[in-house]
């Protein structure tokens, strides 16, 4: 388990924040979240995924005290307060995995962001594509093919506004989920 603390914590809070049953749009999907029940079910009735429910839950919590304003600025992973710090381990088990991807099979990537996660390609690197992930909250995954001189590379981009309603450990948890439906 590991994430029973952390539903602990984020129900009590919108038990606190007066919570009503409501439906969340993540990476395409509607979720429903149960307030009464204390639970997140996916699309087909089933229980969420901890990693899933918690990310619905936090964005709840950030939405209910903050509200999400777009600023317009993109940042990466490392301008998140204390992002520089985890860098090298973000970089390992997201950044990574997707170059791993993109050189496997570019195309293939870009296939399944647009067709499985209802991303749009937009301008930036060799190829980029952007997808919601919560309504108004997009990630843009900005790719470099590379050469015989360049490895390739990838970015994950987002709005600076996220960082109001997700800490830099939410941040993570989110762009992780996106690498690992990205490359599914």
């Amino acid at each position: 388990m590991g994430y029973e603390i952390s539903f602990k914590l984020a129900w009590d809070e919108l038990d606190r924040l007066a919570l009503q049953d409501c439906t969340v749009s993540f990476l395409g999907e509607n979720y429903q979240v149960r307030a009464g029940e204390r639970e997140v079910l996916q699309p087909s009735g089933a229980p969420a995924g901890e990693m899933e429910a918690v990310l619905i839950l936090h964005y709840l919590i950030g939405l209910l005290k903050h509200g999400f304003h777009t600023t317009g600025e993109w940042i990466s992973f490392k301008e998140t307060k204390g992002g520089k710090l985890f860098w090298p381990a973000f970089q390992e088990s997201c950044i990574k995995p997707l170059v791993q991807s993109l050189q496997r099979d570019p195309e293939g990537l870009v296939r399944n962001l647009s067709a499985r996660l209802g991303g749009r390609r937009v301008g930036g690197g060799d190829v980029a594509v952007e997808l919601a992930t919560f309504p108004e909250v997009f990630v843009r995954m900005l790719f470099w093919k590379g050469d015989e001189e360049l490895p390739s590379e990838a970015s994950m981009l987002f709005d600076r506004g996220l960082t109001e309603i997700y800490s830099m450990e939410d941040v993570a948890v989110l762009l992780m989920a996106v690498v690992q439906r990205a490359i599914k």
